[in-house]
């Protein structure tokens, strides 16, 4: 009995002792702070936009209800401000798009037109793959793409942007041209002009330097694009002071991650975890961050509506037409940073895994903030910037755009970014 009174004695003294009895126990400080300094003096790039491709091949093509959910501003809907189409080599393959650009012209979205290859007569194999244009068809091919302009526009379709040539230096064995920096810049400097949108060039496989620099050194052809346009596949991102310098717009063009599932014998999409797909998308967006560091204007992912993209095609366990979480994902770029904004400086502490870059348009301040570690990132402190409201979205493998409503003292506030996350933060004044 006088041990069991002792044991009872001494389990009271211990709950007793615990912190969460004890009311005058003081909570537990906060981690440093990790302070993000934003400077509105400090601008950098214009944003044109963030976007996406359409169908290339086929009788598929972007349709309403899925334009609405591309490029639409509300809930569940991605905002994307550019969409990417194919100049077919076959005039009687124009009116496929025709709908889709549309749509996305009554989104005020712009729309970039590129070819794979001229027309087969106009080349020296007769072919749709590989070959060259031959030079005395330069002009021909120029008037080739005046046509395709003209065309859509006959049909109320708007083509803000061509270019001359999809990846000119990449051999694959399917539709395409083989060019040199030489030939571009003969075709560039060719009689004939390209009449009723912007021209792009030279979108190269991965932003091949010297091919850019090429173009861009030789001052004749130099005036005749008005955009530095490239992929980044197996590299290419990083900065182009040339172009910079020559105040031309810099666009990424395409870029595609699926988890290798288009080769040959690959592992089907649909084997693959939820936490697999989703790091790869934070690959991809740690790509837009980068790109958006090294001053470009304008990033447009491959086909906006793939299994592995940002809305389903019924195939590999999608549904036809619903916004996937590799879209979402994206959209705290496109839906948030509007053409018009521009970047301007976002400065935080070398040692912070955090990737951080800031946009500013009128009273709006849109902060875009990646955490690609497996570990929370505690009390990030965003000053610089005086504003009336602040709300945070974030979007991690489990959840899309939860929303939080921040508090805005003395200019600064404060917020926890979670493992494996995209947060974008909107602080107004009004």
């Amino acid at each position: 009995m006088k041990w069991t009174i002792l044991l009872l004695v001494l389990v009271c003294l211990c709950v007793a002792c615990k912190p969460g009895n004890d009311e005058s126990a003081t909570p537990a400080p906060k981690p440093n702070p990790v302070n993000v300094v934003i400077k509105p003096g400090e601008t950098h790039q214009t944003i044109a936009g963030f976007g996406g491709a359409n169908r290339m091949w086929g009788s598929q093509s972007l349709k309403p209800v899925e334009a609405k959910k591309a490029f639409g501003l509300n809930d569940n809907e991605l905002g994307l401000s550019i969409f990417r189409v194919r100049i077919s080599s076959n005039k009687s393959e124009w009116p496929i798009i025709v709908e889709a650009v549309k749509e996305a012209n009554k989104y005020g979205v712009k729309v970039l037109a590129c070819p794979w290859s001229p027309p087969p007569g106009l080349k020296d194999n007769k072919s749709d793959v590989r070959g060259r244009l031959l030079p005395e068809n330069y002009k021909a091919f120029k008037d080739y793409i005046n046509e395709f302009i003209a065309f859509m526009a006959q049909n109320g379709a708007k083509i803000d942007v061509v270019s001359i040539q999809n990846e000119p230096d990449w051999k694959p064995n399917y539709e395409s041209c083989d060019w040199t920096a030489e030939e571009m810049i003969n075709f560039l400097k060719a009689p004939g002009e390209i009449k009723g949108a912007k021209l792009a060039a030279p979108e190269s496989l991965n932003f091949n330097k010297a091919m850019t620099n090429a173009l861009l050194s030789d001052a004749e052809a130099s005036q005749k694009f008005d955009i530095v346009a490239g992929h980044i596949y197996g590299g290419g991102l990083a900065p182009f002071p040339l172009a910079e310098q020559q105040k031309k717009e810099v666009w990424m063009t395409e870029y595609l991650l699926n988890l290798d599932t288009g080769n040959a014998g690959a592992a089907k999409w649909n084997t693959y975890s939820e936490a697999a797909k989703w790091a790869e998308s934070m690959k991809m967006l740690g790509t837009v961050h980068e790109a958006m560091t090294h001053n470009w204007n304008a990033y447009i992912w491959w086909y906006l509506q793939r299994y592995y993209s940002f809305l389903g095609d019924g195939e590999e366990g999608t549904t036809n037409g619903e916004v996937l979480k590799r879209g979402i994902g994206f959209s705290h770029f496109s839906k948030f940073i509007r053409p018009g904004f521009v970047r301007i400086g976002a400065d935080s502490p070398s040692t912070t895994p955090l990737k951080i870059t800031a946009y500013q348009k009128g009273g709006q301040l849109v902060v875009v903030i990646l955490n690609r570690e497996a570990f929370s990132v505690k009390n990030v402190q965003i000053g610089g910037w005086e504003g009336s409201t602040a709300t945070a979205y974030t979007t991690t493998e489990t959840a899309s755009m939860t929303r939080k409503d921040l508090e805005i003292t003395n200019k600064t506030l404060a917020l926890d970014v979670p493992p494996g996350s995209i947060t974008t933060v909107v602080i107004t004044k009004q």
